[in-house]
Order: C-alpha cells, then structure tokens, then sequence
C-alpha cells in the first residue's frame, strides 16, 4: 500500500469516527431533551394546583379592584363631587369634571378635568399610565369633535 492509499484510509477511520461521535452527541441531546421535558412535565403538574389557585387569587383581585375603583367616588376621603366622575376603567380609571354638576347648562362652575388612577396596597402605575401622566403634565391633550 502506498503513503497516498494509507493516509485515504486514514481519513476515512477518522470520518467515521467522526460520525459516530456526531450520532452519539445528538442521541444524548435526545435523551438531555427528554429528561428535561419530562422534568418540566411533573414539575407542572405538580405545582398546577399552587398555579392555578394563585390564578384564581389574581383574577378575583382584579375583579374586586375594578369594582371597588367604582365605589372610590363615595368614600368619606374622596375630594370630588361623586357627580362630576366618570369611570372610564381602562386605561385611567376616572375622568372628573369638577364642578360640571354644580351647573350643567352653563357649565360655569367647571374648574378642570382631572385624570385619577385608582391603586391600593403596593401596586403602581404601568408604562401605559406613566407615559399618559407625562402626556397630561406636558400639556399634549387635545380636543377633538366627530359629526355625523
């Protein structure tokens, strides 16, 4: 056998060796996967009881939250003429009109429009409502009339 024929042969131990290492990586690839999606399966289905409670939790918050941001205007501390707020919900939750109710007609008693998020406990404003803030305290609200 010549130099040339001997490294050929050489080459094509070490490609299959190549290739068995390769076929071997990806099967226990395969197998890390498996473990891993089987891992995250019992984890799951383990906590989907605590997961779901907690959902049940946050969406009775949120429910009782939006009920109560209706009952705000009614409470002893609230500065505004219950009259003169309406509920928008989303995504401010009250627009008051102060002093609209005092005169409706004229409107003569009208002070300003106030924008009121309502928020207890540690909750804060999202991105949507702080950008709204700063629209509003840098004067970038307008009027607009739709006819028909």
């Amino acid at each position: 056998m010549s130099l040339a024929e001997v490294l050929v042969f050489l080459l094509f131990i070490l490609l299959i060796v190549c290739l068995f290492l390769l076929f071997k990586v990806m099967l226990e690839v395969k197998e890390w996967r498996d473990k891993f999606d089987i891992r995250v399966k019992e984890w799951l289905e383990k906590e989907a009881k605590t997961i779901r409670e907690d959902a049940i939790k946050r969406s009775a918050l949120v429910r009782s939250g939006k009920i109560l941001e209706k009952l705000v205007p009614f409470l002893a501390d609230f500065k505004y003429d219950p009259h003169d707020v309406r509920w928008l919900g989303d995504p401010i939750d009250l627009v008051i009109f102060d002093g609209y109710t005092r005169n409706r007609k004229t409107a003569e008693e009208l002070q300003r429009i106030v924008f009121v998020e309502v928020k207890s406990g540690e909750s804060s404003l999202t991105k949507a409502q702080k950008k709204i803030r700063q629209m509003i305290e840098d004067g970038e609200v307008g009027w607009d009339e739709f006819r028909i």
